[in-house]
């Protein structure tokens, strides 16, 4: 417990907001209901229905898992910086949420609380990605040019005239 109590706020808010929004992709997505008179017939489907969703899913189970490796204090290779690592996966998680809400129709109520706790796991993504020190690759300007080499130095010049 004291672990838990020991983590970062961003790791806070990775770890609550994305266990919320792991239990949310059970809960109906989408929903139709046709009825005539008395009688309804109701369907619904859950976030896991669809490309946009099992995508944002399996995401939402890599950085839980990232993240719960980091809080309890399993040693994970270097290959990806650690901020930067967590902050593409919360950054993605929000997308996908959009983009799972946004293109598909019959959008139930779990839908838009999905959207709200992938906003809490890019926030949360984004402080740890802030406490972990690392900086945004830069990106070269459209306007730059390239350096130019490196200019030789001015030659003598030579006497042709043999006179």
């Amino acid at each position: 417990m004291d672990k838990l109590m020991g983590l970062s706020r961003g790791q806070k808010l990775i770890l609550g907001g994305g266990i919320l929004l792991f239990i949310d992709s059970f809960l109906p997505w989408q929903k139709v209901s046709f009825g005539i008179g008395s009688a309804s017939i109701s369907a619904t489907a859950n976030a896991w229905h669809g490309f946009w969703g099992v995508v944002l899913c399996l995401l939402v189970i890599v950085l839980l898992a990232w993240a719960g490796a980091r809080a309890f204090g399993v040693a994970l290779p270097d290959v990806v910086p650690v901020g930067l690592g967590t902050l593409a996966l919360g950054g993605l998680i929000l997308l996908f949420a959009l983009l799972k809400t946004l293109t598909e129709s019959y959008r139930g109520w779990a839908s838009w609380i999905g959207i709200i706790l992938a906003a809490v796991v890019a926030v949360g993504s984004w402080f740890a990605f802030q406490d972990s020190g690392e900086a945004l690759p830069k990106m070269p300007t459209a306007g730059a040019s390239a350096p130019s080499p490196p200019s030789s130095p001015p030659t003598e010049p030579t006497d042709t005239d043999q006179s």
